[in-house]
């Protein structure tokens, strides 16, 4: 009995060690399958401005999203009427870089106020601007006068002693080697051409236009929201841009002016990508302009002078600039304060006082 024990032992233990060996090699073949298969390629990641149009589609706001159109692209926008029975006009809302339709500051508030100021609102999703590539201009500046060195005048250089030609050396031309005389070749016999036979073209779907530069694109998204104020007989059609988008609201109506009334600035910010300054644009620009910018901030108020001096320069009696305080601490309070002197800058301007 203790012999047979000691036979059943050792078999399974011969058992276990046969499959701890066997397990390790199982799994490494596993994983080399898994690493040998090729990866699919990743979805490229959604835009900010298609989210937060998904995220409005899924909330109470989605009665006020709108589709519009351009020659290329279709885009999402948000649209309010006014809360009156006579609308004042059409304010087209522009937010900056990586901001929305419904930003928390400015834009989203006087979106949803104005139309209680008699104001149709609509604010657009901007499309993402192209990626800058980071090179050392973005961080060098360019050198400035005190950097070039003043080199002494150059010795003048005497003119060099013509050397006499040398002789040509004349050589013999060897003797003519007589060519063979070339044999005539027979004419071959002309074969009949194959009838070729014309194939009907396969139909193919016509390809997707090419999607234009950053600067067509705004170009364009503005060009229909205005389309759209004129489908709804807007009165006036006012551009509202913040931060980059008061700028490209600025670039816009420079190249057309006959397109909306005024323009209205929050915090302008500078675009590298816009056909020109913030300053020479308002040189350029005949429409009133209500510059709005917050105090407390050297470098913004430093801004903010070289632009009310370019507007002096150009003799513009419609360009006003007006200060906010941040001092308040509450977003509230400032958003309010924000709709308060927006509002009451149109009514002076387009209407009578409320």
């Amino acid at each position: 009995m203790t012999s047979l024990s000691s036979a059943l032992l050792l078999i399974a233990c011969g058992l276990y060690s046969a499959v701890g060996l066997a397990a390790p090699s199982t799994a490494s073949s596993s994983a080399a399958d898994i690493t040998q298969q090729p990866r699919s390629p990743r979805a490229p990641l959604l835009e900010r401005s298609v989210l937060s149009a998904q995220a409005v589609q899924l909330s109470n706001d989605a009665d006020q999203l709108i589709s519009l159109s351009t020659a290329t692209e279709h885009f999402s926008a948000l649209f309010l009427p006014a809360n009156t029975a006579t609308a004042q006009g059409l304010v087209i809302l522009l937010p900056g870089v990586g901001e929305t339709f419904d930003w928390p500051n400015s834009i989203g508030p006087l979106r949803r106020n104005l139309p209680d100021a008699g104001w149709h609102t609509l604010s657009l999703n901007l499309p993402e601007p192209p990626q800058a590539d980071i090179t050392a201009e973005h961080f060098i500046a360019e050198p400035v006068a005190e950097q070039f060195i003043v080199q002494p005048p150059a010795p003048i250089a005497e003119a060099p002693i013509e050397a006499e030609p040398a002789q040509p050396i004349i050589e013999e031309a060897p003797d003519p080697v007589a060519e063979p005389e070339e044999e005539p070749v027979a004419e071959e016999a002309i074969s009949e051409e194959p009838e070729v036979i014309a194939e009907t073209p396969v139909p193919t779907a016509p390809e997707p236009l090419p999607i234009p530069d950053y600067p067509e694109r705004i170009s364009n998204f503005i060009d229909a929201a205005i389309a759209y104020g004129q489908s709804i007989n807007a009165a006036h059609i006012i551009l509202l841009g913040q931060h980059e988008g008061a700028h490209w609201a600025l670039d816009y109506q420079a190249s057309h002016p006959a397109s909306a009334a005024a323009t209205v600035l929050i915090s302008v910010r500078e675009s590298r990508l816009a056909s020109a300054s913030v300053e020479n644009l308002i040189d350029a620009n005949m429409q009133p302009i209500a510059d709005f910018y917050y105090k407390g901030n050297a470098q913004t108020e430093s801004a903010a002078r070289q632009r009310l001096n370019a507007s002096r320069r150009a003799h513009l009696p419609a360009y006003q600039q007006i200060s906010l305080s941040a001092d308040a601490g509450i977003h509230s309070l400032e958003q309010e304060q924000l709709f308060r002197r927006v509002k009451g800058w149109l009514n002076k301007s387009f209407t009578n006082p409320w």
